[in-house]
């Protein structure tokens, strides 16, 4: 049994031995009367054997002699005397009555030609289909090739493609905005040599090379300058183009135009370079007033002759010492000191040499001054001391090695002496009242002998006794 190769639509008179040949060939064999020769056409690629004993009618000639025949083979087995008349029909094949070997090769050769027929029609359908598929992928090539295009030359972004040996092929509207240079002048040139001519290294056979070998995309910052002398800065992006083994064979490049940004950058640094330079000034300034201030304030509590604490700030540290004493239940005392017969120096010397005693006379009592013990003038001759934390026993040691200190100096002119007074803080005084008891002391000091110390307690109980 061959293998099946279709129906065989068989019209007229049954007869069993080409039947059973159809069948030998593969062929199952699908009966028929006349009106089936009327309907052929709605068989496509169909083969239908017409047993005829009769001439055609009108309606077989009409049906065979048109397009609807379609793509069947016909072939008609008749009469010989009728088979002139269906050949004229259009019939694919016309077979005389006679049943002999002859028949069968010319059934076997329509058959072979229904079969060739059938093959070439598969073959001419799959390349219709080809063609159609091949025009299809061809239209929609020109499609992506136009979209391509236009959204090549659309994007904000100048752009252009080169391959693997630098050479442009692409170059879009925006990229002869920025650089200048039109699509012909880049079309099939090196990338270095359009970009690069001055070979400044933003472009180079090197860097492409490197663009085609990285794994990942690239991206740089780079300057351009056109022929009209601006400089173009500019943020570059490469993206590689592969092909289905995954090679890159081709880079886009994408150049943003940041000139706007770079001259802003730029700007902006410049105007902080000024701003740090003005900060420098200005910290210069600062400490200078800074300095200038501490000059004031030290003026402002400074004996401009002697470099001691004047009386303004002596009367200040005094409060504050008094203040403390009273919080934490201590003591101090304060000296007083007048230089003896200080106006017949000037008188006899002059008041230079008056001046240069009370700055050496400060200097004594600033050497002789132990740590909490302050010096400062009070007013023309006079000095005084805040002894802090001293008692009147203390108080009374420590003027005498102030006095002490003051005849044992090497004095220019004539030897000098001063009078000492001292007080010391009871718990109820205020500052004034210190210093006005030291004074007292100072001038009993004066009135018995000079050149003497006298604390204001004595003074008072010698005063006691004389009444």
């Amino acid at each position: 049994m061959s293998a099946q190769r279709g129906n065989c639509h068989w019209v007229g008179e049954f007869d069993p031995q080409v039947f059973e040949h159809l069948e030998s060939r593969g062929y199952s064999i699908v009966v028929g009367d006349d009106p089936t020769v009327y309907n052929f056409k709605d068989e496509a690629n169909g083969l239908t054997i017409v047993h005829a004993r009769q001439a055609p009618s009108e309606s077989a000639i009409e049906m065979l002699g048109s397009d609807q025949k379609n793509r069947n083979t016909v072939v008609i087995w008749t009469e010989s005397r009728f088979a002139e008349a269906w050949q004229q029909t259009g019939a694919d094949l016309v077979i005389g009555r006679e049943f002999d070997s002859k028949f069968v090769h010319l059934l076997n050769f329509a058959i072979n030609i229904y079969e060739d027929r059938v093959q070439w029609r598969e073959s001419e359908d799959r390349f219709d289909r080809s063609s159609d598929d091949l025009h299809a992928s061809i239209e929609s090539l020109e499609i992506a090739s136009r979209r391509f295009e236009a959204l090549f030359n659309g994007l904000p972004v100048g752009c252009f493609t080169f391959d693997a040996k630098g050479m442009i092929h692409e170059w879009n509207g925006l990229a002869t905005e920025i650089f200048g240079i039109e699509g012909y002048q880049a079309f099939l040139n090196y990338v270095w040599d359009t970009l690069d001519p001055d070979c400044s290294g933003a472009w180079s056979s090197e860097v492409v090379d490197k663009i085609f070998t990285s794994e990942s995309g690239t991206e740089f910052d780079w300057s351009f300058t056109r022929d009209d002398g601006v400089v173009v800065h500019l943020a570059c992006k490469i993206v590689s183009l592969t092909n289905k083994k995954g090679e890159v064979v081709a880079a886009i490049a994408g150049n943003l135009d940041i000139t706007a940004r770079v001259l802003a950058q730029e700007q902006l640094e410049e105007q902080m370079r000024e701003n740090r330079n003005y900060l420098r000034v200005m910290e210069k300034q600062r400490l200078k007033l800074q300095e200038a201030n501490r000059q004031l304030r030290r003026l402002a509590v400074t004996d401009g002759l002697t470099s001691l604490t004047n009386r303004r700030r002596f009367n200040e540290l005094l409060e504050e010492v008094l203040d403390r004493s009273v919080r934490q239940s201590q003591t101090f005392s304060v000296l007083m000191f007048d230089i003896d017969h200080f106006k017949s120096l000037n008188d006899v010397f002059g008041h230079q040499a008056g001046d240069e005693i009370l700055e050496k006379f400060a200097n004594v009592l600033r050497s002789t001054a132990r740590r909490y013990e302050r010096p400062a003038r009070y007013g023309g001759e006079e000095f005084a001391i805040i002894l802090d934390n001293c008692d009147k026993a203390a108080s009374l040691l420590a003027a005498e090695r102030f006095r002490l200190a003051i005849n044992c100096y090497n004095w220019p002119y004539r030897e000098i002496h001063a009078s000492i007074g001292c007080s010391t803080f009871c718990g109820i005084e205020s500052t004034r009242e210190m210093v006005e008891k030291a004074d007292s002391a100072l001038y009993y000091s004066k009135h018995n002998g000079r050149d003497r110390v006298s604390h204001f307690d004595d003074t008072v109980s010698l005063e006691t006794k004389a009444a």
